[in-house]
């Protein structure tokens, strides 16, 4: 059987065996490993009076594989040449419809004494070519899974975006804090997708409306998480302003946070004795730098939806959209 005939006999078989090509493969590397090309051999026949076949181990278990022994009186195994085959074809290449079944294709060897027969009267010339053409039959075969970098579209980190470089000063029409209060609501959403999220427009007041927070979140009937907005440099002598928003977040075991732009030293240890977090600017940014797209578009979409159909400030609106255009083509 010359080359191309053997090529041939793998190619038509391979839709049945597919392990059967990365086992001709195999089988060349075993050969080349143990300088078969230059011994002159007649056959398989021939192989196995030069290199005795391993049919036990040392403990007395049968060996199915192909195992040698070699002219230095070592032992060599076929195990060992297709492991590699299938890292080539399925880690390298990602051909990860190649099988992986490396006990049931190498005790399969037996099947195929008319290919051993010719690979031991091949040059090395002739076994790199049938390698080659081989691996290169296996890759045009097989889809590649590798990951394309451009297969996905890149999206910008929109509510980091909105964090780092949105302008918070309000505008003609807008009402001071506003847009922080906004940003404070998409945080919590997105973070506690589980929670009824609830807010009104800014400065409405939280106790009119019998609420324990600027914004509230609700697990059923049980508040779960409350928050105070504050768009401006939270110092020591505004804790006593959150007095009675600590005290009614304690006494329902409640998560208490106060998001301000800036806090003092003083104001962070006093918010903390109450049992309140506070959280600001900086802090939301590093949260918000391990979110992934998803969880930033929620952000960014419930921040859209508090200012068009909460606040309805269609100034701050308008400043929003341009932003938003602006950042997702950057």
């Amino acid at each position: 059987m010359k080359p191309k005939e053997l090529y041939n006999d793998m190619a038509s078989g391979f839709e049945d065996r597919q392990f059967s090509a990365g086992l001709l493969v195999a089988f060349i590397d075993f050969f080349v490993k143990l300088n078969v090309p230059n011994q002159k051999l007649k056959g398989f026949e021939g192989f196995l009076k030069r290199f005795p076949r391993l049919k036990k181990t040392k403990s007395g278990k049968h060996i199915n594989t192909l195992r040698v022994k070699t002219t230095e009186g070592e032992s060599l195994s076929l195990r060992p040449f297709y492991n590699n085959v299938e890292l080539y074809f399925r880690a390298e290449h990602k051909r990860f419809d190649h099988p992986s079944c490396a006990p049931h294709a190498t005790q399969a060897w037996a099947d195929y004494t008319t290919w051993l027969d010719a690979l031991c009267t091949y040059s090395l010339t002739e076994l790199e070519s049938l390698r080659e053409m081989t691996c290169r039959f296996v890759l045009d075969k097989l889809p590649s899974h590798a990951f394309l970098p451009g297969s996905l579209p890149a999206e910008s980190p929109q509510f980091q975006l909105i964090l780092a470089n949105f302008d918070l000063s309000s505008r003609s029409g807008e009402k001071t804090g506003a847009a922080f209060q906004g940003i404070a609501f998409g945080f919590l959403r997105a973070d506690n997708p589980h929670l009824q999220i609830e807010i009104d427009k800014v400065r409405t007041g939280s106790k009119r409306l019998q609420r324990i927070g600027d914004i509230d979140g609700w697990e059923g009937n049980r508040l779960a998480i409350s928050a105070e907005v504050k768009q401006f440099h939270f110092t020591s002598k505004y804790v006593s302003s959150v007095a009675g928003f600590a005290n009614a977040v304690r006494a329902r075991n409640a998560i208490g946070i106060v998001f301000a732009l800036k806090f003092d030293d003083a104001a962070y240890g006093q918010l903390e004795q109450q049992g309140v977090h506070a959280v600001d600017l900086k802090s939301m940014q590093r949260i918000v730098e391990l979110w992934d797209s998803m969880k930033q578009r929620t952000a960014v979409a419930s921040l859209v939806y508090y200012v068009n159909q909460v606040e309805k400030s269609s100034s701050l609106a308008s400043r929003l959209d341009e932003f938003l255009g602006n950042s997702s083509t950057t």
